[in-house]
């Protein structure tokens, strides 16, 4: 909604400028972050003929606002208030007893569209977040990098070569979870920019959206995929 639009635009020019300034942040890392409320609105205008935001895009952008989700680098943060059952169980299995859940700090991966997904960059990122967290106070022995995407799905060697950016990024994180029952598939959503239903008019500009629409015609899915990686 355009009230919703208005209300986050505001608060992002005053509450959150504020905030960033305390925590001693760069107006670099501050433009950076504060370009999701524009994103997400461009989208909502391509639909609605005006700047808005839909309510999930508006809780995604408040938690920006809030700094509970911060973009440094190329990736996005957000510390997890809980592991997943299924991520506990498998550390459990792989950790030496005495090391597990010993101080780890548990860390949501999120990436924002329209930008490469550069390997090098990635690094660099996870090591920002790592020296972020500190500097605010958490004590810690290890993160726990956890990633949900599309863009970790492995099915993806199949359209991409091994030396691609997406590929090189998926291979740092061990799967161990995909939403085989996903309802809108988001990779649709992320490279064509359409639903699963308009698939007559699925746009093929890149060698990406032709292999995917060839892939996907045959049955082949490309579900949204759960890694995790200790750094």
């Amino acid at each position: 909604m355009k009230e919703q639009y208005n209300y986050l635009l505001n608060k992002s020019r005053t509450y959150t400028k504020d905030l960033y300034r305390k925590e001693n942040l760069s107006d670099e890392i501050y433009i950076d972050n504060m370009k999701d409320l524009d994103i997400w609105a461009k989208k909502y205008e391509k639909e609605n003929g005006v700047k808005g935001l839909y309510k999930e895009h508006f809780e995604w952008v408040n938690n920006i606002l809030e700094m509970k989700v911060i973009k440094l680098g190329r990736l996005q943060f957000e510390i997890m208030e809980k592991a997943d059952d299924d991520l506990q169980n498998i550390l459990k299995k792989n950790c030496p007893i005495e090391n597990f859940n010993k101080n780890f700090l548990f860390i949501n991966v999120h990436i924002r569209e329209g930008e490469k997904l550069e390997f090098k960059a990635c690094e660099k990122s996870y090591k920002m977040a790592e020296n972020f967290y500190k500097s605010k106070g958490y004590s810690f022995s290890k993160i726990v990098f956890v990633c949900y995407s599309w863009l970790l799905n492995p099915d993806l060697k199949i359209l991409l070569p091994e030396n691609s950016n997406i590929i090189r990024f998926q291979k740092k994180y061990n799967i161990f979870f995909s939403n085989e029952n996903e309802e809108k598939p988001q990779i649709i959503e992320r490279i064509f920019e359409k639903t699963e239903k308009d698939i007559e008019n699925w746009k093929q500009n890149t060698i990406l959206q032709k292999k995917l629409k060839e892939a996907w015609l045959k049955g082949q899915k490309f579900p949204m995929t759960k890694g995790y990686f200790i750094q």
